[in-house]
Order: structure tokens, then C-alpha cells, then sequence
């Protein structure tokens, strides 16, 4: 042996002071906080590795400590970029120093607990329902099956809005694999019993679905308007409309109904106009401008136009379309829609045997995709500069308006008559630019030179997602006017942006393949149950007739769902189901459900409805705008339940409150007519937020917190 004793002890002594060397590399990383029960003291080895061991925690200890799953801490690590490294062992380590704060911190909990993955039968437990209608629901949500996430389900149907909260009322045990066996046989008898039972109800629904096959069929006709924005569809359908006497025009938005009878009266044709919180009768008028809800088939009149049919498969109002078609009674009937409509109205048609026309429309002024991508300092005049969220409108309206331009605005939680202004000062020259979000894709008159992206993503409700082809060719269209411009141009305000559009653009969309019903009050009686549970279970079982279910599938009732789960059984027992299914159809949406339960609860305890919450005045920021818009939503509630008959007399104040209603829209007007302070700001500092922050505190906040 040549080496000696001394050698091999020098080489562990080398060893060990690299192996030190690399510890108090990562050491620096550590801050420092200490565990408590790692202090290092008197008698105790003071290594470099004990120290890091000292103030850090391993991934397994660090997830035990935040509540959550190592797969999920790692994740999370991964996307909030929590402070984290390597020990020289290779071992994942967070610093005492900043995860025992941010797991005290019950925010910074949650968005890490955002990351969590659940179990399908945690899911069922929680919401009491069964494999198909969590599959149901997964579905109508768009999210997978096979990997749920909590961030993407929190808040939804009846979940809480913390993990903490789901998992309290889940619990954490899981029953071993030999004890689910023993009670599988069971299980196997009563969901044979269900499934049973489940095929006769559904058939006893099928039976009730209505056959559509009218004996007066042979009387009637469709004429399908085919073609795309500003090529003439809905001017040759209104000729129709005037020239048969009598009918109704029926629109997806209160706004285009507004715009349909000002442009009939404006012409001498008498008018009257129908929406969910509104109607002005005119004297002699035998056509109605309706919201599409409000039609009644009963009495269709002559003709009906059907604008905007490819909403026929919008998951929500699709419904109310496919009402409209398959009930009119009109002789003559106009659907409006863009080309992918066309193959599923005709199949429709065929199944309802009516004769159906194809008119098809070439549009009345070129487009094309710019060359060139525009920046905000270069956008033309007679622009509309599209983003997808509220907050980017508003920010980008203040932009440009410190460049001197003059600014319109169009968003989807305007009130309309807010919306038709701003249109209109776009559309007769009085502003250069409109910045709209994708609200003016439909129902705006609002011919454009150029329609520029500023954004080819959308947050969609659930996830941030690119744009369809179907979407960047709807709003795209509105470039170009008719007799003014040669060519309308459809551009970016980036290099990459618009390379994304010209692709888009350029694609072939899907077809449209699915109409949707909903349910009637009859079906829902033939369902055991709760009204929330009679909902879900009509959505589940999907009771359409073989011969129509490659073409007809059921409306999403999420919404309905969780007003419904908001009313107790006695509650709605003493309404009547009737009554109860009318009231979970008002016009509520998150921000307003508890609104929307307070009037419930009066209308229950045979009280007046409580008023819409007051405004602030005047309106000088972003915030205050946000809040007279809630309270316009609300007034659109009480004027929505004011106009039917079973809830009118718990609405007495409604002059009041359409008088304070249409003030509001008159003080967003003008408040939109101001350089309005329309930058976010972190809710802990005060601070700037970027504007495509996804967060309500900044970067530094967020920081300081963990720390």
C-alpha cells in the first residue's frame, strides 16, 4: 500500500472543507431565521450544513407547513417564483426566512394553494352529486376532467372560496383500498337502482321534448342571411320586416334592440320596444324591437327577424334562439349570422320541416390585414383599438387621451344608453379613437377605417386563452366603411401581435354544430328534488330525442344553479316552482347575487324590494366608476323583476328607480367625458400596478409580505 494513513486522512480533511465550502455557498441564501428546533448552540456540530439545515426546510416539510401537497408547493415555487434552492445534496430548500411568513399569511396561502390538485370523489362529497353530474358540470365549466385544479373550481357552484374551507368540509381521511372493496357491492346494487331510475326519467323527459312539427309548416318560410359584418344582412331583412306590417325584431343586447327602434321610428315606420327591464309602446305600432327572452311566439305576426344567429350556440342564451326559430308561428321568418351558422339552421330547419332559403351576402367595402403594425402614438383616425378587459379600456383611454387624442369607450358593463353615446361620438367624428373590448362585435353600428388588437389574448372566465379565428373575423369585420373608405384594415400594435391576427384571420373557423334548449317548468317537474338539484339533474341527464341530439344539446345552468342553491326548500316551496324558476332567471351575475337575495328575501316576506345601492357623486376614479356600474346592474335587476307579473307589486318604486338609473348612465357619460384617474393601484401601498397585472397588490408588496 502506498498510501499512507496521513494521506487518507488529508484527503477526508479536503473533502470535508469542499463540501463546507459548497454548504456556505448556499448558506448566504438562507437569511437568518431559524428553525425552532434546529438552533445550533454550545455542544452542537456548527457545521456549514447544520446552519443551512438551521434556516431552511425541505420540500416536504415546507408543503406540511403551507398545507398543501410537495407536488403542489413545487409547482407553485415554479409559478410565483417563491424563494427556493439547491443544497449541495441536491435536496429543494426554502428559507425560514420567507416561507414561514408567507404560510402565516392566509392570501399567499390560497394562491399557493391555488395549485392544488383534487379528487373527483373530494369534488362529489363537497357539492353531494354523482359521477355524470360532476362530469356535466366539469364540461359546461371547460375544465378537464382528469386533471382538476383548485384555483380553476374555487368559488364555483357552492365551493368555498378557500382550500382551507374545502378541505375542512371534505376531510382528509381516504378510506383504504380493502375497506372501498367491502362496501363496493353495495354501491354496484343502488347504482344500478339510480341508473334505472335516471333511463326512466329520461325517457319520460324525451316524451315531453317538444316535436316542433307544426301542422302550419307548409305556410312558412325561412330566408338565411348568410355573410359577414357590413355586408348588408340585417338592411335587406328589415325591408322585409316593414313591408310585412306587423312582427318583431329580435336582438342579443338591449343596445342593438335601442338601435333597431330609433332607426324604425326615425323612418315613420311605427315601433314599440320590448327588453327584460323595459317597454315603450308607440301608438299604432304593430312591429316590436325586442331582446330575443322577450319574444313571445305566440304572437309572431307576419314576420320575425332573428339577428346574430350564431348565438344559437352560446352555452347561456343559446336557448332563447333556438326558441325563436323552432317556435314562430310568423310566416316568414329572417335569421341573420356569418357563415358558420349556416349548416346547423339548415339542419334545424330540416328538422322542423320548414323550407328554408339561403340568401348569401358579399360584403359592401374590402378588408384586408395591414402590413404594418401600429403603435399607440400612430393609430388613424377612425380607429377601433380592441383589448379585452374593462380595466385595459380604461387605461388605455388615458393613455391616449395624455397623447391629445379624443377618446370613445365601449365595454361590456356599460349601461347601454352609456355604450350608444360613446358609439355614436365615434361613428359622427367627434372622437379618433375607440377603445372597446369585444362588446363591439356585436350590436354597435360602428363603422371603422381600422380595427387594431392591442391584445390577441382574452381571459375567457376561466383561463387566459389566444383568440378564435371566429372571434379576430367578427370583430375584425366592423373595419372598413361603406362608402368612405377604400379599404378596411385590420392591424396590431406589435410586430408579433400581428403576425398572431394575420393567422387567425386567415383560418377556416369550425362550423357551429350545437343549438341549445332549456328547461321548461314541466320538465323540471317530473325531477325529484330541490329546485338547484332539479336544475343540475335536467343539465345532467340530457334528454334530447335521438334524431336531435347530434344538433341540440342543453344550456349551461351554472348561474341559475347557484341562485337556486342560494333560496332554501321552504323557501321555494312557498314561491312555487313557477315562481321560483322566473326568479332565478333575473339578470344576477356574482358581483350581484347578494342584491339579488335580499330582493328574493322580501319578495318572500311580502315586503317591497330593497332600492339599488347608492352611487358615489361625482365619479372621479376608476373605483367610483366600478361601483356605479354595480349599482346600474342592481337598478337592472329591480326594473327586470318590476316587469313581471308575479313580482310587479313588491316593485312599486320603479319610476324612482329608472329616473336614478338612467342618471347614473348620464354621470358615467360624463364622467367618461373626463380624464378620469383610470390607473390600478396596489390595494397595500397605494403604488401603480402594470397593466397587465394579474394581481391586486404589486410586486414589492408581494415581497415584503413573505418576508
Amino acid at each position: 500500500m502506498t498510501t499512507s494513513a496521513e494521506q487518507v486522512l488529508e484527503d477526508l480533511q479536503r473533502t470535508a472543507a469542499s463540501d463546507d465550502e459548497a454548504w456556505l455557498s448556499v448558506l448566504e441564501l438562507c437569511g437568518d431565521a431559524l428553525r425552532d428546533s434546529n438552533e445550533p448552540g454550545p455542544g452542537k456540530d456548527d457545521t456549514a450544513e447544520s446552519r443551512v439545515v438551521a434556516r431552511s426546510y425541505t420540500l416536504d416539510e415546507a408543503a406540511q407547513l403551507v398545507g398543501v401537497k410537495p407536488s403542489t408547493l413545487r409547482q407553485a415555487a415554479k409559478e410565483l417564483a417563491l424563494d427556493s434552492f439547491l443544497d449541495p445534496r441536491g435536496v429543494l430548500r426554502f428559507p425560514v426566512c420567507t416561507l414561514r411568513p408567507t404560510a402565516a399569511d392566509l392570501d399567499l396561502r390560497e394562491m399557493i394553494a391555488g395549485y392544488e390538485r383534487l379528487r373527483p370523489q373530494d369534488l362529489k362529497s363537497v357539492l353531494s352529486i354523482d359521477d355524470k353530474t360532476l362530469r356535466a358540470w366539469l364540461q359546461q365549466a371547460g375544465i378537464p376532467g382528469k386533471r382538476i385544479i383548485w384555483r380553476d373550481v374555487r368559488g364555483l357552484w357552492t365551493l368555498p372560496e378557500t382550500y382551507v374551507e374545502f378541505r375542512e368540509i371534505a376531510g382528509d381521511d381516504e378510506a383504504p383500498i380493502r375497506g372501498r372493496r367491502r362496501r363496493r357491492r353495495g354501491k354496484r346494487s343502488r347504482r344500478r337502482k339510480r341508473r334505472d331510475a335516471q333511463s326512466k326519467l329520461r325517457n319520460r323527459l324525451i316524451d315531453a321534448f317538444p316535436k316542433w312539427r307544426y301542422p302550419y309548416r307548409d305556410q312558412q318560410q325561412i330566408y338565411l342571411h348568410i355573410g359577414a359584418p357590413n355586408s348588408g344582412k340585417t338592411h335587406d331583412a328589415l325591408g322585409a320586416l316593414k313591408d310585412a306590417g306587423s312582427g318583431w325584431y329580435l336582438a342579443p343586447l338591449r343596445l342593438l334592440a335601442y338601435e333597431i327602434f330609433d332607426r324604425l321610428n326615425g323612418e315613420g315606420v311605427a315601433c314599440s320596444l320590448l327588453t327584460g327591464e323595459e317597454y315603450i309602446p308607440v301608438e299604432g305600432a304593430k312591429l316590436t324591437a325586442a331582446t330575443i327572452e322577450m319574444f313571445n311566439p305566440a304572437n309572431s305576426g307576419e314576420c320575425v327577424i332573428v339577428d346574430e344567429a350564431q348565438m344559437l350556440a352560446d352555452a347561456d342564451r343559446g336557448w332563447a334562439w333556438t326558441r325563436a326559430m323552432m317556435e314562430s308561428a310568423a310566416p316568414e321568418m329572417h335569421i341573420i349570422g356569418p357563415p358558420t351558422a349556416r349548416g346547423l339552421i339548415e339542419v334545424l330547419a330540416a328538422a322542423a320541416e320548414i323550407p328554408c332559403e339561403v340568401v348569401e351576402h358579399e360584403r359592401l367595402a374590402p378588408i384586408a390585414v395591414s402590413e404594418k403594425h401600429h403603435t399607440l402614438e400612430s393609430l388613424p383616425p377612425y380607429t377601433i383599438l380592441v383589448a379585452f378587459s374593462r380595466q385595459a379600456v380604461l387605461e388605455l383611454k388615458m393613455k391616449l387621451e395624455r397623447l391629445g387624442r379624443a377618446v370613445s369607450v365601449v365595454y361590456g358593463s356599460l349601461p347601454p344608453e352609456v355604450r350608444r353615446r360613446q358609439a355614436d361620438r365615434f361613428a359622427e367624428g367627434e372622437t379618433e379613437i375607440c377603445v372597446a373590448t369585444d362588446a363591439v362585435g356585436m350590436g354597435l353600428n360602428l363603422p371603422a377605417d381600422v380595427v387594431c388588437f392591442y391584445d390577441t389574448e382574452k381571459f375567457d372566465g376561466k383561463n387566459d386563452r389566444v383568440l378564435y379565428p371566429s372571434e379576430v373575423q367578427q370583430i375584425g369585420g366592423r373595419a372598413g366603411r361603406y362608402g368612405l373608405s377604400k379599404t378596411g384594415l385590420i392591424s396590431a400594435t406589435s410586430k408579433q401581435q400581428l403576425g398572431t391576427i394575420r393567422e387567425l384571420y386567415e383560418q377556416e373557423p369550425p362550423t357551429l354544430t350545437f343549438a341549445r334548449v332549456a328547461p321548461t317548468v314541466d320538465d323540471l317537474r317530473l325531477i325529484p328534488g330541490n329546485l338547484a338539484e332539479q336544475l343540475a339533474q335536467w343539465a345532467a341527464l340530457e334528454s334530447i330525442p335521438n334524431e336531435l341530439r347530434a344538433v341540440i344539446t342543453t344550456a349551461d345552468l351554472l348561474e341559475r344553479i347557484e341562485l337556486a342553491k342560494m333560496l332554501a326548500d321552504d323557501e321555494i316551496e312557498r314561491l312555487g316552482l313557477a315562481n321560483a324558476l322566473q326568479l332565478v332567471n333575473a339578470p344576477a351575475r356574482k358581483t350581484t347575487r347578494v342584491y339579488w337575495l335580499d330582493c328574493a328575501h322580501m319578495i318572500l316576506e311580502g315586503y317591497q324590494i330593497p332600492l339599488p345601492p347608492d352611487v358615489p357623486s361625482p365619479i372621479l376614479n376608476s373605483a367610483d366608476l366600478e361601483a356605479t356600474e354595480l349599482s346600474i346592474a342592481c337598478a337592472d335587476i329591480y326594473l327586470w323583476l318590476s316587469r313581471r307579473r308575479e313580482f310587479s307589486q313588491y316593485c312599486e318604486a320603479h319610476p324612482q328607480v329608472r329616473e336614478e338609473r338612467r342618471e347614473w348612465s348620464l354621470s358615467i357619460d360624463e364622467a367618461l367625458l373626463r380624464n378620469l384617474d383610470m390607473v390600478r393601484r396596489c390595494r397595500s401601498c397605494g403604488g401603480t400596478l402594470p397593466s397587465r397585472h394579474r394581481y391586486r397588490i404589486c410586486e414589492k408588496c408581494f415581497r415584503r409580505r413573505r418576508r
